[in-house]
């Protein structure tokens, strides 16, 4: 493509010069002599002086009515433009963005697509279900929970995320995956995160619709969440203005539970609300986060979905650890998945236990839950324990493919439109996108990793080659 000439220039070291095109505020100048472009921020226009020649303007009046009119044009697509602009920066670092106008624009999205919108109307319709996603390093695992984070809310459904670690969030700590978990609670619609939200919006359905003595609410709660730690916390009438009982809701550490117990206007026996604190007490917070998938039911959302990332960390635990993780993390699969009249106490696989602090929990609610779990993990050669999982309950697999040269070039062929559209360029060519995704190929060769992210930053970097050359 050969960009349209705006106006001749000179300047003092550059030599003549051609004002090929405004991108935003910038001037991108040819230099007649070698070819070369260079971008102009606005503050260095003065360097630049016009020249008399018939081809172009022959005054910085004249040059600067043109730019003046290249500026307007701009403005008029600015918010597309800008938007546009916005999805390149971020392929740049190869995460695209993840509004609903350009998730298309993910690597693998068409193949996922048709995965995430299933798990999810299943969730919606059974009452419950669990996903593992799998993928070699570097592949697109951690952006695909967040891609089905944003299309979940998109659907309906509260979310809550972890990722696995060996320090803070280790998965032999119920207590610390809670926590983390209610720590990055979203809402549909909403960019705020933690659990105040869902409080509030739980506060005003109650004092709407559920009787007025604590008692009452207390049962009428019951009834519909089926998780009566939570029906005891939520039946204080004014429990959102009291920060230690949102702080056992959160699963703060910073708040004990004594302090919590002791601020409810109906103090409770300890097993209410335990000390929890245990590694054994996997039971105790899958049957919390079942209680919350109803209450989210109940406020009129989709259900709860449950994202864990990184669990590959799994396989770094030895047998007794992956025993007391297996109780948080198996509670989470069962409860999701097991059928109606299949739900009581003592129904769980054996391979669940039940901790000892104030007898131990039921792992979930006796109606399905309207949970989703979903684990990202990246497999190794002689590890499976999605084998071992399986014994939870059934899991829908599936599994982000290698990217690879072919897919590169596909990629090339569906972004460059959107990159040239968002500098106000014409379009490549099809012999120009060839060369875009030749240029883009050899790069990620010599980047070595071959991952999808490295490959996606090669053909924005392809893109900036033939934007500035063209």
């Amino acid at each position: 493509m050969s960009a349209s000439l705006i106006a001749k220039l000179r300047h003092s070291q550059l030599g003549l010069c051609e004002l090929v095109r405004v991108e935003a505020t910038d001037w991108i100048i040819r230099v007649q002599a070698n070819g070369n472009h260079y971008r102009v921020s606005p503050e260095r226009r003065g360097e630049f002086e016009p020249v008399r020649e018939s081809v172009g303007p022959t005054s910085a009046f004249e040059i600067k009515q043109r730019v003046q009119r290249q500026e307007n044009l701009g403005r008029r697509n600015d918010s597309t433009s800008r938007n546009a602009r916005r999805v390149i920066e971020s392929l740049r670092v190869g995460l695209p963005s993840l509004d609903g106008s350009t998730r298309r624009l993910a690597v693998g999205f068409t193949e996922m697509e048709s995965l995430i919108n299933s798990f999810l109307h299943d969730i919606d319709s059974d009452g419950g279900g669990a996903m593992i996603m799998k993928g070699a390093y570097g592949q697109g695992k951690t952006f695909s929970m967040t891609m089905l984070e944003s299309i979940a809310h998109d659907f309906g459904f509260i979310t809550v995320r972890t990722e696995i670690d060996a320090t803070e969030n280790q998965l032999n700590k119920p207590h610390h995956i809670y926590h983390d978990m209610m720590r990055h609670m979203r809402l549909p619609g909403s960019n705020s995160m933690g659990i105040l939200e869902l409080a509030l919006k739980t506060h005003d359905l109650i004092r709407q619709q559920a009787p007025r003595s604590q008692a009452e609410r207390e049962r009428w709660l019951q009834e519909h969440v089926q998780c009566f730690p939570l029906a005891w916390l939520l039946s204080d009438p004014v429990f959102v203005t009291k920060e230690p009982l949102l702080g056992l809701l959160a699963g703060d550490p910073n708040v004990p539970a004594r302090v919590g117990r002791q601020s409810h206007v109906a103090l409770p026996q300890p097993n209410r609300w335990p000390a929890f604190n245990a590694a054994t007490q996997g039971d105790f917070a899958s049957f919390l986060i079942s209680g919350i998938g109803r209450l989210a039911r109940l406020l009129g959302y989709k259900g709860l979905l449950v994202i864990m990332d990184e669990m590959e960390k799994w396989n770094q635990l030895n047998w007794n650890e992956q025993c007391r993780a297996g109780n948080l993390l198996g509670g989470l699969i069962w409860g999701a998945t097991a059928e109606e009249g299949r739900r009581g106490r003592n129904d769980n696989p054996r391979i669940l236990t039940h901790s000892r602090r104030c007898n131990g929990y039921p792992f979930t609610t006796t109606s399905r839950n309207y949970v989703g779990v979903a684990i990202a993990m990246t497999p190794r050669e002689h590890d499976n324990p999605e084998r071992l999982w399986s014994q939870y309950g059934p899991i829908l697999i599936g599994e982000i493919q290698p990217f690879t040269e072919r897919r590169l070039s596909q990629y090339c062929k569906l972004v460059m439109p959107l990159a040239a559209a968002a500098y106000g360029l014409t379009p490549p060519t099809d012999e120009e996108l060839e060369e875009i995704s030749s240029e883009a190929s050899r790069m990620w060769r010599n980047q070595g990793d071959m991952t999808t992210r490295s490959g996606v930053q090669a053909a924005i970097a392809a893109f900036d080659n033939w934007r500035d050359w063209s």
